[in-house]
């Protein structure tokens, strides 16, 4: 009797295994039919979500994709994610508390895993892509704010770790919300500040790594290679984390800027964020050709983040792989009213 007692328990450790990754024998998991997915109010997809103990959780993959991060890496061996929509780079481990998003990390519920399915709770979803994420029951639909204007405290939250993935301070984050401590808890909806005004990350302006050149050309050569190259993709399509396979037919920004580049010998990491970190800053009277201009997107992320990268050309104009236009050359940028309000800091990469 006791023999079989052993291999019922061993068993149904087996299935807790195997439906959250970890070890959960008292979960319960239901899965929702198909639920709208809503983006400030407009239906743009449907998706899966699941319920286990009372939370709601969605199919990590499915809402990246939902929300243009479509540069998605999945290491079997770590059980971690890295995904990109081009501007940053999100790192997920199965079962981890904490993710990294750019250089920054985040205090989220534990993804789990089910039926090979990587899930996220709404809360953990919405610190993750800079978004607000609801369960409407009345229609039985995901509702997305995009970009947030609110952010769910998780476990080890403090208003500083907070402020500090958004780009505000301490103090802007209490006076939006009439704090008059420190004090948070799990579960606490906090109202983020208003970006009008607000700079955004300016950290990578003091990081001067150099970038990597597998060529001798002297930096005028490279400059003229650069920019030649990079005109002649002007009309390419613009697809959020497109990868460098899908080059030159579909860019973004960073992909654009990292392929024009590596045509050229010049090597550049992969996001925006990261391509930041390179380079000596230089002012806006001093920019030269070939230097990389960096931006803010307020309308797309209320985190501040570097979220758009061009190539500065000479006479105040940039070439850029735009959202709206694709590879396109904005004229005096720094004039443009998009531009000039976004506009963060340069880097010069060629010296």
């Amino acid at each position: 009797m006791k023999k079989y007692l052993k291999i019922i328990i061993a068993f149904l450790l087996v299935i807790g295994i195997s439906i959250s990754g970890t070890v959960h024998t008292n979960a319960q998991v239901k899965y929702v039919p198909n639920a709208g997915v809503f983006i400030n109010g407009k239906v743009v997809n449907g998706i899966n979500p699941i319920i286990e103990n009372g939370v709601y959780y969605l199919p990590f993959v499915d809402l990246a994709k939902i929300l243009n991060y479509n540069y998605i890496k999945f290491e079997e061996k770590n059980r971690a994610y890295e995904i990109t929509d081009g501007s940053t780079v999100i790192r997920i481990a199965l079962g981890g508390t904490r993710a990294k998003k750019g250089n920054e990390y985040i205090n989220i519920e534990p993804p789990r895993w089910i039926n090979e399915t990587p899930y996220v709770s709404l809360h953990a979803a919405g610190a993750l892509f800079n978004s607000y994420i609801t369960y409407k029951k009345d229609n039985g639909s995901i509702q997305i704010q995009h970009p947030a204007t609110k952010y769910v405290v998780h476990l080890g939250d403090t208003l500083y770790n907070i402020s500090r993935i958004h780009h505000i301070s301490v103090d802007d984050l209490k006076k939006a919300n009439n704090l008059t401590s420190n004090l948070i808890y799990d579960g606490q909806v906090l109202n983020l500040p208003s970006r009008d005004g607000s700079k955004g990350e300016m950290e990578p302006v003091k990081e001067k790594e150099p970038v990597k050149k597998n060529t001798k050309a002297p930096v005028d050569t490279l400059v003229k290679t650069i920019l030649d190259d990079a005109k002649k993709y002007i009309g390419a399509k613009y697809k959020w984390g497109a990868t460098l396979a899908e080059a030159p037919s579909l860019f973004d920004c960073s992909s654009y800027t990292m392929y024009v580049f590596g045509n050229a010998g010049v090597e550049l990491p992969r996001v925006s964020r990261d391509q930041a970190s390179k380079g000596t800053s230089v002012s806006t009277s001093s920019l030269k050709a070939g230097d990389l201009m960096f931006f803010t997107m307020n309308d797309t992320y209320t985190d501040g983040r570097v979220a758009h990268v061009g190539i500065y050309m000479g006479d105040g104009n940039m070439i850029h792989a735009s959202a709206s236009k694709g590879v396109m050359i904005t004229t005096k940028v720094l004039e443009n009213p998009y531009w000039s309000k976004n506009y963060l800091f340069s880097k010069r990469v060629l010296q």
